[in-house]
């Protein structure tokens, strides 16, 4: 939802002048990134990391993101083909061929699919950051913090000091950063929510408070310093958005609160937040179609475009969760019950 304020509002769709919320669906993805990453983490940590749990685990995830992503990717790049069109307000794949390629691989993301390769690039050190946490323990998240400090203070050197050479370790030519020091803090909110469980549960109390406190500041402070306008305020810190490994640790506590049952829980799980988050990679992947149709073929207000875009966001992306992402989550399942059948007895 906050991608998709961001969004809308950064292509004339903004519901009234003092909300204009660009700017802020960047932090949406941290937000999305560091609850991959305990999802990711406690399907792994409950059980023994082997080579039967790790080729389960890239089966299921790679069905999951392939399938849609190269459907969508696939479809720009043979619009802009053949209509000779390229708008890079919208889904626009750049590069021609070379580029086509580069995404294909997870190299390069182009406009709202950079967030999809940093994803499945980190998708390959999940196992390897799991282990480390498991084999190692205290010394592992040592060293596992060390990274993300250092992912975290050349990220913001790419920005402060502009140093070129960091795009040869940059997940795609966008040269947005790994986003590690995003990730990780996800991880080891799953690892303390399976390891350290009892010890967990003491702090249930204290943890809830400090967690949602945390997140609600970190909202707070985002709307009023990053969003071109919220309630009069002008962005007066944009570069607030850049601190992830700051949103990263916030908002992997609060996760865990969650997890571990926060008061909050009542208003998050709602049937109609629960189904965004169904067919959210639709929506994701999709909604930048749907806004480049409003803007396209009609010349409506552009708080009657926001309305009428999240509806049809929401119906196609119901579609192509039906059609693919669904069918493809079950083939991910079909095929390891059949590599399951194959184990000797």
């Amino acid at each position: 939802m906050m991608v998709f304020l961001s969004h809308t509002s950064g292509r004339d769709q903004v519901l009234v002048e003092w909300l204009n919320f660009v700017g802020i669906g960047h932090v949406g993805v941290y937000l999305f990134f560091g609850l991959s990453a305990f999802l990711l983490g406690l399907g792994l940590f409950t059980k023994p990391l082997d080579g039967e749990a790790i080729r389960k685990f890239f089966i299921k995830r790679f069905l999951r993101i392939i399938p849609l992503y190269y459907t969508v990717v696939l479809g720009t790049f043979a619009f802009q083909h053949f209509s000779g069109t390229y708008n890079d307000r919208y889904l626009h794949v750049s590069e021609g061929f070379t580029g086509l390629w580069q995404h294909l691989i997870f190299y390069r993301g182009d406009g709202v699919f950079w967030s999809i390769v940093s994803e499945m690039q980190f998708y390959l050190l999940v196992p390897l950051v799991v282990w480390a946490l498991v084999r190692f323990q205290r010394k592992g998240l040592l060293v596992l913090l060390a990274i993300a400090l250092v992912n975290f203070g050349l990220y913001l050197a790419k920005y402060g000091l502009k140093l070129d050479w960091i795009a040869h370790i940059s997940p795609n030519t966008l040269e947005r950063g790994s986003f590690i020091d995003v990730f990780i803090p996800g991880v080891i909110a799953a690892w303390l929510a399976t390891v350290h469980k009892n010890w967990l549960l003491e702090q249930k109390e204290r943890l809830t408070k400090w967690a949602t406190a945390a997140f609600v500041v970190l909202m707070v402070l985002t709307f009023i310093l990053v969003c071109k306008n919220f309630l009069g305020f002008n962005r007066p810190l944009y570069e607030f958005r850049f601190f992830s490994m700051i949103y990263g640790i916030g908002f992997s506590a609060f996760i865990l609160s969650v997890y571990i049952g926060n008061p909050l829980n009542k208003l998050l799980s709602n049937r109609f937040l629960g189904y965004i988050g169904v067919v959210g990679f639709s929506f994701y992947l999709l909604h930048m179609g749907v806004f480049r149709a409003m803007n396209t073929f009609t010349d409506w207000t552009g708080s009657v475009k926001f309305f009428v875009s999240f509806a049809l966001v929401l119906g196609v992306s119901t579609v192509t969760y039906r059609l693919i992402e669904k069918p493809s989550v079950n083939l991910a399942y079909w095929l390891i019950g059949k590599l399951g059948k194959r184990k000797p007895a």
